[in-house]
């Protein structure tokens, strides 16, 4: 596995280069990047969700089961948000920018990093119990992370800085593209072929063009401007030291079976979610901060990632 996970890396490293290399390019650039978010959030990833779901739960009692571990990914997500907020304040990060850090800490790249490498690692199947982390994850971050920058920024203490001002963001095209899946499972509706087989061909493109996503993302970051620091170093120090720890502790002590702990362990190391960085600029909190997290948290897992699946297989941990 940890051979297989190098293996993995080195084509998700492909790929991130592939998109980096030819947003230089003029016929690309940022329109091009801005279409690829576009595409795979609202064509690609919604298809991708609602297809391996359908797939891979199959019934209405594994689809309970799984809805049922729900609270397992929302008590670990708070968990680590709680220790970032207490860390943030020990560290003493700068004011204007300390709960951009939590949400950095707090938050993994579920969809465009989290689910290609699960994928590559495990196979298809295991998209369904990614699923349950990733419910958990954009509630709490359209909720919570959201209030959480605009502490940070300029609309502080408007009718904006509300903690339940993300809401509307829940009903998103790979929510909607989850719900419609679970939907299909509980009421035992049978999705003909001629309509999953196009969603099978899709389904496969999704993975290689949220990591040139990626890619293009850190080549239109400045990277001239990054400016290591305290408060940078403890980002980083959270994200894949303080996080990945807590986590491992955590699932051990939870009742799921080994192959959910090793999925949620692996989502929860993944880099700082992309959506930090754009959601930070939309409420004017340090964007500058948020994206160096992100482009710096994504660079960095590039070697954690086989780093945690040499440690999760030879020390046994789940």
């Amino acid at each position: 596995m940890v051979l297989q996970s190098i293996k993995s890396v080195f084509a998700l490293m492909t790929l991130i280069g592939i998109g980096y290399y030819f947003t230089g390019k003029p016929w690309f650039g940022k329109p091009g990047m801005d279409f690829l978010s576009k595409f795979t959030v609202d064509v690609t990833i919604p298809f991708y969700m609602f297809y391996n779901i359908y797939q891979d739960i199959g019934s209405r009692k594994a689809l309970l089961s799984l809805v049922f571990k729900l609270p397992v990914t929302f008590s670990l997500i708070l968990l680590c948000i709680g220790l970032a907020t207490a860390v943030g304040t020990i560290v003493r990060v700068s004011e204007g920018r300390r709960f951009t850090f939590v949400a950095a800490a707090g938050f993994s790249n579920v969809v465009f990093i989290g689910f290609p490498v699960i994928q590559t690692l495990w196979g298809s199947s295991v998209t369904s119990i990614g699923v349950i982390y990733y419910i958990s994850s954009t509630v709490l971050f359209w909720t919570l992370g959201v209030w959480l920058l605009q502490k940070d920024g300029r609309t502080v203490r408007t009718q904006e800085g509300r903690p339940f001002a993300g809401l509307k963001n829940l009903i998103s095209p790979p929510i909607m593209g989850m719900l419609f899946a679970m939907a299909a499972i509980f009421f035992g509706i049978q999705v003909p072929d001629f309509i999953l087989k196009p969603l099978s061909m899709i389904t496969g493109v999704t993975s290689p063009l949220a990591l040139i996503f990626i890619g293009s993302v850190i080549r239109n970051m400045d990277q001239s401007s990054i400016k290591f620091g305290r408060d940078i170093y403890a980002a980083l120090a959270m994200r894949f030291i303080v996080v990945p720890a807590v986590a491992a502790v955590f699932l051990r002590l939870m009742p799921v079976a080994s192959d959910m702990k090793q999925v949620f362990f692996m989502l929860s190391t993944m880099p700082s979610m992309t959506q930090m960085g754009i959601m930070a600029r939309e409420y004017k909190s340090d964007y500058g901060f948020a994206c160096e997290v992100v482009m710096l948290t994504t660079i960095i897992s590039l070697f954690t990632i086989p780093l945690f699946m040499f440690l999760i297989q030879k020390f046994s941990i789940f």
